[in-house]
């Protein structure tokens, strides 16, 4: 798709108003009739607008910043993540400029369009939400500005980038939970709007069918990734008859953790993935081991392969080594 660069006097001509009006809807003036505001602004989000100076640089594309966008960098997960890419980029000239999301829809709307006043060679993104409306980084695109997700895929529209395999990680360590002799599993998942949680619930749900042990629909509790959602379901969870644990992630396994020290009942921990702090207090979880480096060095691949051969890469995560 050809990139055409739109000044205030274009857009003035294709609304039929005057280049004085553009300019006081684009700056958030508000000596400007609402209605029309709103139309400058709809047309400015449709057409891609961007100043003259900042369409100069991205026509010239020698920027080598890559913005990567996080939606919680308090997560150890995620931090661990970040690490593992400014390495991987470290052998290049390329440096990373880091764009905390806080898993809120606005705050991530408004990095995407930071990003687009920026000199940015790419972007690497972790959603926030499964389903969009519209591809969020349509705009981006239309400025032949490549994007690649990492973790979080969605099914709203079709980007490369490289995702671990939630179902078969999630299998694995239900699978063993049940192995154990676990046959009440209560599972935190995340929304389940988010295809990385569909799908950590899916694989709980086949390690049962597979092991020929029922499970029931009770027993999933709903969270959203968070600290405070592990905690206030835990609460609902360990007064169950509920034997083990499975947490979709690490911070509501936290939570979860509070609640028990609370209510002093303790019950099988189980987690998608490993949290080495947990080791230090001496708290056994079942946990797959995610090859973060591996992450790394193939969204850093990535990157560089012709746009024309760029494709989704799974990782599969690892059950730890000498779990029972």
């Amino acid at each position: 798709k050809t990139v055409i660069f739109m000044n205030m006097k274009d857009i003035a001509k294709e609304l039929g108003i005057s280049v004085a009006t553009v300019s006081r809807a684009i700056n958030n003036s508000d000596n400007i009739n609402p209605e029309t505001k709103k139309k400058v602004l709809e047309f400015v989000e449709k057409s891609g607008y961007t100043p003259n100076a900042i369409a100069r640089n991205l026509s010239k594309m020698e920027s080598r910043t890559i913005a990567l966008l996080i939606p919680n960098i308090s997560n150890p997960f995620f931090a661990s993540l970040v690490e593992e890419i400014c390495k991987a980029f470290s052998k290049t000239q390329f440096q990373i400029a880091l764009y905390n999301t806080s898993e809120d829809l606005e705050q991530e709307k408004k990095a995407i369009k930071n990003i687009l006043g920026e000199r940015i060679a790419g972007v690497i993104a972790v959603l926030i939400k499964g389903t969009y409306d519209n591809n969020p980084f349509e705009s981006l695109i239309n400025h032949n500005i490549p994007v690649l997700l990492l973790d979080r895929d969605t099914t709203s529209f079709e980007l490369p980038g490289v995702f671990l395999d939630n179902f078969n990680g999630a299998y694995k360590v239900v699978k063993r939970l049940l192995e154990k002799g676990h046959r009440k599993i209560s599972i935190l998942t995340g929304d389940l709007n988010s295809i990385t949680s569909q799908e950590r619930l899916r694989g709980y749900i086949k390690a049962h069918e597979d092991m020929e042990i029922p499970y029931s629909k009770e027993d999933i509790y709903e969270g959203d990734f968070l600290i405070d959602s592990g905690y206030s379901l835990g609460k609902e969870i360990l007064k169950t008859p509920s034997t083990a644990l499975f947490s979709s992630n690490n911070l509501m396994l936290l939570g979860f953790l509070k609640a028990s020290r609370e209510m002093k009942k303790d019950i099988d921990l189980a987690c998608f993935e490993e949290l080495d702090i947990l080791d230090i207090f001496d708290i056994e979880v079942l946990a797959c081991k995610i090859p973060l480096n591996i992450m790394g060095e193939k969204v850093f691949e990535l990157f560089f392969t012709d746009k024309n051969k760029r494709k989704k890469i799974y990782i599969e995560p690892i059950l730890k080594e000498g779990e029972k």
